[in-house]
């Protein structure tokens, strides 16, 4: 009788702890873009987010909307940091499919810079990002980093002459940015579980469009002042008026 008891017990304890991991791995794409972007510093007044997929860069190809916003520079950047990241061997399996989020954060530089947020699939240890500049003929010379107390690497990419810095949030979602600047304050950046900066689209249109951006207006204005001398256009009034979120889809 003992022995039935002790197999029960031990039956239950496997079963909870079998239906705990499955329901904590188990989420859908909006919960999934929820989490990611929760981890997005406040401050940011753009929100760009599509697929890490070659079909939505063979859409986009030549597009003049991008350029448009972020300049041909910093373009051409993110599209070396891809081909050099992103479609290594090492971590195209990880990453491939998943939704990139690019946001624009005011600098104090009177620009502005870029932070690329994104999960990665289960499994994937950062650990790997030290081997990048073990693979012959790389162009990557990767250092780890410690900033705000999480862990980080440094990575020199010799296309670009620039070092790009990867911070480990938490949950597998890793951001990136040019800046050392931006990396330190989203490295100290504090997640706020209660509170969204941005309005988020329903699950429903977030599978069925090809990008979304969000946007935050009352992070407009502080933009606009690093971008322009003349505080008072009045092509931007109502922008800077306006205390609004708001979520499109692109198609």
């Amino acid at each position: 009788m003992k022995r039935q008891i002790i197999i029960t017990l031990i039956l239950l304890i496997a079963t909870a702890f079998v239906t705990v991991v499955y329901f904590k791995n188990l989420s859908t794409p909006g919960m999934r873009t929820s989490n990611v972007m929760r981890t997005i510093p406040q401050n940011a007044s753009l929100i760009f987010e599509f697929n890490n997929d070659k079909s939505f860069y063979d859409i986009f190809n030549n597009n003049k909307l991008f350029t448009a916003i972020i300049g041909k520079q910093k373009l051409d950047e993110l599209d070396i940091l891809r081909k050099q990241l992103l479609l290594n061997p090492l971590l195209e399996k990880y990453f491939s499919g998943q939704n990139i989020f690019v946001s624009i954060h005011p600098s104090k530089t009177n620009n502005f810079d870029l932070l690329l947020t994104m999960s990665s699939e289960s499994g994937f240890e950062p650990s790997v990002f030290e081997q990048l500049s073990k693979q012959p003929g790389s162009g990557l010379l990767v250092t780890p980093l410690l900033t705000g107390g999480k862990q980080g690497y440094n990575i020199y990419i010799n296309a670009l002459k620039k070092r790009f810095y990867i911070i480990n949030k938490e949950d597998n979602v890793f951001s990136g940015s040019f800046s050392k600047e931006l990396a330190d304050e989203n490295s100290n950046y504090k997640i706020s579980k209660d509170k969204q900066a941005f309005v988020l689209l329903s699950q429903q249109q977030n599978e069925n469009s090809l990008a979304n951006v969000y946007i935050n207006y009352s992070q407009l204005s502080p933009l606009f002042d690093q971008l322009f001398a003349n505080k008072n256009t009045d092509i931007f009034k109502n922008f800077r008026l306006l205390p609004a979120l708001a979520a499109l889809s692109l198609n």
